[in-house]
């Protein structure tokens, strides 16, 4: 099931999404998960730089569908180990 998140304008940049991701990896495996999987949008660098500095690895760019556009998204993976 997808799970999406905002950070308040007033908020950005001071490091609470990358943290944010980083306190849900532990449950994430604590709960049998090998790895997830986060969508974010090609031009969203900050969502981006948040994968990325929790280890995230670009998995595929993907047709986000009909409702979409046919807009692009990049599916991204972090590993969480067995």
């Amino acid at each position: 099931e997808g799970r999406h998140y905002a950070v308040v304008p007033w908020q950005q940049r001071r490091g609470h999404a990358t943290r944010a991701l980083a306190l849900m990896l532990p449950l994430a495996r604590e709960r049998g998960l090998y790895h997830v999987e986060i969508t974010t949008d090609p031009d969203n660098q900050a969502s981006q730089r948040v994968i990325l500095a929790n280890g995230g690895m670009l998995v595929e760019t993907f047709d986000k569908g009909a409702a979409y556009g046919h807009a692009p998204g990049l599916r991204y993976r972090i590993a969480l180990g067995p």
